[in-house]
């Protein structure tokens, strides 16, 4: 019984930390790639000093949010 508990948990946290660093990636590359285009930087500029915040960031705040959008439609209990 706590063996299942604590699978559960680890399922859940792997599951929440994959997701959150992967859509922090995603957004953070996409709004470098944005400004790169838009103000005319180089691409090492643009990822270390808006991509990097931006995923640390990003990732932080879904980690915080997204176990409970996923208890809401049911990947998670």
């Amino acid at each position: 019984m706590i063996s299942r508990k604590i699978y559960t948990s680890l399922r859940i946290t792997v599951l929440v930390a994959c997701l959150s660093a992967a859509t922090g990636g995603f957004y953070a590359f996409v709004i470098a790639a944005a400004c790169r285009f838009i103000f005319r930087m180089e691409e090492r500029t643009a990822l270390l000093w808006i991509g990097v915040p931006l995923f640390a960031t990003m990732t932080i705040l879904l980690f915080i949010f997204l176990p409970k959008h996923f208890r809401k439609e049911g990947y998670i209990r």
